[in-house]
């Protein structure tokens, strides 16, 4: 068994010291063991470790054939995940097997992700299929979004949830009659009350999903303005979220430059013009160089 098992074996006796130990070529797990034969489990690995170990002793006590266990390990500034399997062996001494399964948490977690992205995709797509111009909107925003987010050097783990948000922004307005939403002139004070429910119900919407938990405060804020005057809540300054504040760039930008039912397109340049006079008043002004910026080039 110990020749042929490619990862950490230890035998271990009823007080966990470990009495022998092998680690196949392999193995990521030779240095956690060395020069060990004479210290216990619990001197080698964590405490959250010894005392999932110590549970599934128990299950072996208490007639198990086979007790199983996960956790991840700090390594070199990197997480890695390991299971190990408790086999009771003889004169009450325990043998535990030990793998490196980061790389199927890995795939598990990838294909996590894809669902996740799948469910985004039908969202949108159900409001899609009531507005084409929403869909370009979202598309040309999000890129928009996620390339300020990178300009202001916002990590990786970041760009994933203010992605999501941004391709969810408006899907509160899925609730919103067509008589409001497609309404060729302007609105009236009425209409408008019920079209800036779309926030709200946004986060109706996404709220009781946890994978999205990160992602709300786009859809929830991109309309607060940086003096308080927004909506839905009259958030002002950093107490409206980072993200929504990096939104509100790209959604305002792309609707100024895009043909509305009611007035015409804006020129790049009447529009850089505007969101530097709203710095400070809708806009975090120390975004607003950054984003000018961006445009310009």
């Amino acid at each position: 068994m110990f020749q042929a098992f490619d990862g950490l074996m230890l035998v271990l006796d009823s007080s966990g010291k470990i009495l022998e130990y092998t680690a196949g070529g392999n193995s990521p797990f030779s240095a956690m063991v060395q020069k060990t034969s004479s210290r216990k489990l619990q001197d080698v690995v964590p405490l959250e470790v010894w005392q999932k170990y110590n549970k599934a002793l128990q299950e072996i006590h208490d007639g198990s054939k086979v007790a199983l266990f996960e956790y991840a390990l700090e390594a070199r500034k990197e997480r890695a995940w390991y299971e190990s399997t408790l086999v009771p062996f003889e004169n009450g001494q325990n043998i535990m097997f030990v793998r490196d399964i980061t790389r199927y948490k890995q795939l598990q977690s990838d294909e996590l992700t894809l669902a996740y992205d799948m469910t985004i995709e039908s969202w949108s797509t159900a409001l899609y299929l009531r507005d084409q111009e929403t869909e370009d909107h979202t598309r040309r925003v999000t890129d928009m979004t996620l390339k300020l987010a990178r300009r202001l050097n916002l990590p990786g783990a970041d760009l994933i949830h203010i992605r999501r948000g941004a391709a969810l922004h408006d899907i509160g307005k899925v609730a919103i009659p067509d008589s409001i939403l497609f309404k060729p002139g302007p609105l009236t004070e009425e209409e408008w009350r019920i079209m800036r429910r779309h926030p709200v119900i946004a986060a109706e919407i996404i709220k009781p999903i946890p994978y999205l938990a990160a992602a709300l405060p786009i859809p929830r804020s991109h309309h607060e303005k940086w003096d308080g005057s927004g909506y839905p809540e009259g958030l002002a300054g950093e107490a409206i979220p980072l993200f929504a504040r990096i939104f509100a760039f790209a959604d305002v930008y792309d609707a100024l430059t895009s043909d509305r039912p009611y007035r015409a397109a804006w020129t790049q340049a009447n529009a850089i013009v505007y969101i530097a006079e709203q710095s400070g008043k809708y806009f975090d002004p120390s975004i607003v160089p950054v984003f000018i910026k961006m445009i310009v080039e």
